[in-house]
């Protein structure tokens, strides 16, 4: 017979022995609960692996996506191989880069995804500890972008005609970051100190460079053309690329609207055969001031409310009317006094005529490292 005490120390030494063989078995055997899971992102509380990382940046996801995507990724541990995989299928390779150090790249497609459409780009990460995925849902814009909000020029009804392009880079801005800092008057304050040439308002070098300076995301630069055409089909080639709105110089480059859409279809890239349009929707600063102040400023021109949400224009009137694109950029300009003044870029960068004889556009070409006073330098055809 045991006494109780005897009893007691007994259990001790069982539970003592199990605890010791427990500890054995698992270093013999293995730990549970480290190193690679197989199990991709899909990591849970259990004990499965954690995840790297990673951060998607794609500058206007997600309702009305850029038809051309480009997503840059970063992550917290080293990719040893990527792999990409776009759905629905977009008919075209798409492909994610990785750098030298593997921990960030930039998923994209080589032409332009379907207008109003959801997709999923789904990355894979083949680290040391596994494969990991991760998703990017978007749709992609359709033929007309919304809530693009407008804005007028004529901030004091009784001023002068000036600050269109300065209302147009607002109606941008506030678009592409949901933010409104700066007034029309303000942003042509701030921007004819960035001109480059003697325009009484702010010239293409100093849009783009006010884009810039209010968001560094918005990396706009100019591009000059021999036809209105072809500044056409480029202003809407840039639109669905870019999924922003693009600044259309017209007025014999006195004018600045805004292209926010079309009327028609546009392929995959800019030569696509089932491209063609009938109409480009347009929002403008001044023809959407609908208010009898300021009904003075060019009476000939008709003003409608709809150019304050996007008026469509045919073609015939977009390329024939004075205001649209009747005429090329034109240099020198008949002053209100009679006097001429000459508005082509004139700091002696670029040869001259430079702006004169052309039709200009602006567009967000992605090239964040060129200079925003620069020509554009981005080849699409």
């Amino acid at each position: 017979m045991y006494t109780r005490g005897e009893r007691i120390g007994q259990i001790t030494l069982v539970i003592v022995a199990l605890v010791f063989a427990v500890a054995v078995g698992g270093f013999l055997f293995g730990r549970t609960g480290e190193g690679p899971s197989g199990s991709g992102a899909q990591a849970s509380a259990s004990g499965a692996a954690k995840p790297p990382d990673v951060t998607l940046v794609q500058d206007t996801c997600c309702t009305q996506a850029a038809r051309f995507m480009k997503v840059s990724w970063t992550s917290s541990e080293k990719a040893n191989a990527v792999k990409l995989t776009v759905t629905p299928d977009p008919g075209f390779p798409c492909d994610s880069t990785v750098d030298a150090t593997g921990m960030k790249g930039v998923m994209s497609c080589q032409g332009l995804l379907r207008g109003s459409t959801d997709y999923t780009a789904t990355l894979a990460l083949v680290t040391q500890r596994g494969t990991f995925s991760y998703q990017q849902k978007f749709k992609t814009m359709g033929d007309k972008l919304a809530n693009v909000l407008w804005f007028t020029e004529f901030e004091d009804p009784k001023g002068e005609p000036l600050a269109c392009a300065a209302a147009s880079v607002r109606i941008v801005q506030n678009y592409t970051t949901g933010k409104d800092g700066l007034t029309a008057t303000q942003i042509l304050q701030q921007g004819q100190a960035l001109n480059k040439s003697k325009d009484p308002g702010i010239d293409p070098v100093a849009i783009a460079s006010m884009q810039k300076k209010l968001d560094a995301r918005n990396n706009y630069h100019y591009y000059r053309f021999e036809t209105r055409e072809e500044a056409t089909k480029s202003a809407i080639y840039w639109l669905v690329r870019s999924g922003k709105p693009v600044h259309v110089v017209s007025l014999a480059g006195q004018h600045d609207p805004v292209l926010v859409g079309f009327t028609g279809a546009f392929g995959t890239y800019y030569d696509d055969p089932i491209n063609a349009f009938t109409q480009v929707i347009v929002e403008d600063p001044q023809r959407g001031d609908t208010r009898p102040e300021t009904a003075n400023h060019r009476p000939d021109i008709s003003r409608s409310a709809a150019f304050q949400t996007g008026q469509p224009v045919a073609l015939t009137e977009w390329y024939g009317a004075e205001w649209w694109l009747g005429f090329a950029y034109a240099s020198p300009i008949r002053m209100p006094d009679g006097s001429l003044l000459g508005i082509d870029r004139n700091d002696g960068a670029y040869p001259t005529p430079h702006w004169a004889k052309s039709f200009v556009i602006l567009v967000d070409d992605g090239d964040a490292d060129w200079p925003s006073d620069k020509e554009g330098r981005v080849k699409w055809h």
